[in-house]
């Protein structure tokens, strides 16, 4: 053999040894990419899971009128309103020379709970939200004049005037029972609000979904799938558990000061509520944590046995 052709098979095998270097140089480089790449989408997730339970959550409650009407009637507010507006009532019957018992007779609990009702239900679709009285003159109207009739009472011109003045006296008392203030602030954002959170909502499903996907399906090894999963769902739990524990373990809510008891107790089992949702959507994302866990530490024992 020359000379020459041991100098090409030389250069040869060098060049051989040189590619081959360089191909696992790459590898390894790309294989320490990897992990990093994948717990950054898994840090992505969480962030994307936790806006997304937030969105469920105030969904839930601060946006559902359902939500409101239940609070009330677990929480009594309706027999609250109706105690305090007898009490408000009393003083203007007595001063106006009815006795006070006449109250009893056009203040119904369930009047009260459907004018609530309806009250709450009219910032949900955006139209009026004044308190509607006409019911409620009706009914006091009535009850005057059966007052009068029993009690033999001459109606004069001046008498008449003093009961449309004690009337609408009345129902100014009424609206201010039967108004939330807090909320009435609130509620127009809530309307003009509601198209954009369910923009927001199936934008942020859209992207979980399509970060879950990458994660799944670019993955080769089955193990590494459920761990990045289990990374993003653990992230995303601990993340919305701060905010409900932050505040409720602050007692802030509680130490808010309102005019009536009635308001009071509504404050602050609506807030307590929505804030408590938060450790409902917490316990779905650990539950899906356990089973990315179980899948995880499955596969990851096949591929060491």
């Amino acid at each position: 053999m020359s000379e020459v052709q041991q100098e090409q098979i030389q250069e040869s095998q060098h060049e051989h040894h040189h590619e081959h270097h360089e191909h696992g140089s790459h590898h390894r480089h790309k294989s320490k990419l990897k992990p990093v790449l994948y717990t950054v989408l898994s840090f992505f997730l969480a962030f994307v899971l936790s806006l997304l339970s937030v969105c469920i959550v105030v969904t839930c409650t601060i946006f559902s009128s359902d939500y409101m009407i239940d609070t009330m009637r677990t929480n009594g507010y309706h027999e609250m309103v109706k105690s305090e507006l007898q009490t408000d009532l009393e003083d203007l019957v007595d001063a106006s020379g009815f006795e006070k018992q006449f109250v009893d007779s056009f203040v119904k609990k369930l009047d009260i709970r459907k004018a609530v009702e309806e009250y709450i239900a009219s910032f949900y679709t955006g139209s009026s939200t004044l308190v509607e009285t006409t019911s409620f003159k009706q009914k006091l109207y009535s009850a005057i004049e059966e007052y009068i009739q029993e009690k033999k009472i001459t109606v004069s011109d001046e008498t008449k005037g003093n009961i449309a003045y004690f009337v609408n006296e009345a129902a100014d008392i009424y609206v201010t029972q039967i108004s939330i203030p807090f909320f009435s602030t609130i509620a127009n954002y809530i309307y003009k609000a509601r198209s954009i959170l369910n923009i927001v909502f199936i934008s942020l499903s859209i992207v979980a979904l399509v970060i879950a996907g990458i994660i799944f399906f670019t993955n080769e090894f089955k193990h590494r799938r459920f761990r990045y999963l289990f990374l993003g769902t653990t992230g995303a739990a601990l993340t919305v558990l701060i905010l409900p524990t932050v505040v409720l373990l602050s007692n802030k809510i509680t130490k808010v000061n309102l005019v009536t008891r009635s308001l009071y107790t509504l404050f602050v089992n609506y807030f307590n509520g929505v804030f408590y949702s938060f450790y409902i959507w917490a316990g779905i994302l650990v539950a899906l944590s356990v089973v990315f866990m179980f899948l995880y530490v499955k596969h990851y024992r096949r591929v060491v046995h």
